[in-house]
């Protein structure tokens, strides 16, 4: 097999396996996480937003930043999701690493999928707006503002 064929369709079946996994309810132990961002692309993307993760009672401000590629175009996005294996909260702070695919004309839906290094993982589900096509390897830092 070729490839540059195989390596399309491991992307393409990573990005649906994530989209499908991004869909699953929370349960009662995860944590909350909602945000938004913004992503710029020519060939390599940049990432830029804010969010805030609910654990309980709590809320907790957080930024995001980070890029990836191949991407191309620009999108806004709303996520929303569950957060797992989040043993204690400086854990959520970190480096999350992504594969997967997104497609937007005008307005779309996107699955994403992200771990860090603490095993910390984040299942969202995203509404975009923009034009924007990627089939990308993303590199994301979460941190929690105020230094927690």
């Amino acid at each position: 097999m070729n490839p540059f064929r195989h390596t399309g369709l491991v992307v393409l079946a990573s990005s649906l396996i994530f989209h499908g996994t991004a869909q699953a309810a929370c349960e009662a132990t995860d944590a909350r996480i909602e945000l938004s961002a913004h992503h710029v692309a020519a060939g390599i993307g940049y990432v830029w937003g804010q969010g805030t993760l609910y654990d309980g009672t709590h809320a907790y401000p957080f930024t995001i930043r980070g890029g990836g590629m191949p991407s191309v175009g620009g999108m806004v996005m709303r996520a929303q999701g569950c957060v797992r294996n989040l043993g204690h909260l400086q854990d959520f702070n970190g480096t999350y690493w992504s594969v997967g695919g997104t497609a937007t004309i005008h307005h779309g839906t996107a699955g994403l999928v992200m771990e860090n290094a603490r095993g910390v993982d984040i299942n969202l589900v995203a509404s975009t707006r923009g034009a924007f096509l990627s089939g990308q390897v993303a590199r994301l830092s979460l941190r929690m503002k105020g230094g927690s």
